[in-house]
């Protein structure tokens, strides 16, 4: 499980929604909520191709393997907003990401699209627990294999490149949503 925590949200259009609808109770508390809400939304939504760019995964996999949840918190009258992002997940089988066989019949796997990847010397795909998967000898024997994995999702969002563009993601749609939010509790749509 990883956590991604956004802290001191939003300083200026917060202060600007307070004064813009200081005559509407709770109208700074919903834009602001509502705005932050969204922001978190599209990170979420965005959390698999910023996965998708660092590691060779695809978008699609990442969303169907991960389980997030959101939490909103910090006051409105202090000017500081936090939120906090869990990600949870397993980790998944190394076929999730790209592994194939050489010519010399050598299985070689590369997770992490700027790593060089590598050869598994005693590796090799099976179905022997269930869908295929790779299995690597543990000693000279045939036997015991041990299922290969590579990272979780949670580990893939510890990534700092990745925390970075979440980070950037939540503040800009935050900022954008703010205007909206204001507009359309001033319009009567706060409700």
């Amino acid at each position: 499980m990883s956590y991604i925590q956004i802290e001191e949200i939003g300083g200026e259009s917060l202060s600007r929604a307070i004064k813009v609808l200081e005559g509407i109770p709770g109208g700074a508390h919903r834009a602001a909520y509502s705005a932050l809400k969204r922001a978190g939304e599209t990170a979420k939504t965005k959390a698999g191709q910023f996965a998708a760019a660092e590691y060779t995964i695809t978008k699609g996999t990442f969303m169907s393997k991960v389980d997030t949840q959101t939490k909103l918190s910090g006051s409105i009258s202090s000017g500081s907003l936090t939120m906090s992002i869990r990600y949870a997940g397993s980790v998944l089988p190394l076929l999730t990401f790209n592994t194939k066989y050489s010519r010399g019949g050598q299985l070689q796997t590369q997770v992490k699209r700027n790593g060089g990847g590598g050869t598994l010397q005693h590796a090799f795909v099976a179905s022997i627990f269930g869908p295929l998967a790779v299995f690597e000898r543990v000693g000279t024997p045939r036997f015991p294999v041990e299922q290969k994995f590579g990272p979780s999702t949670a580990q893939m969002m510890k990534n700092d490149s990745v925390i970075e563009q979440m980070d950037e993601t939540i503040r800009e749609t935050y900022e954008m949503r703010m205007e909206h939010e204001i507009n359309r509790i001033l319009n009567g749509w706060g409700g």
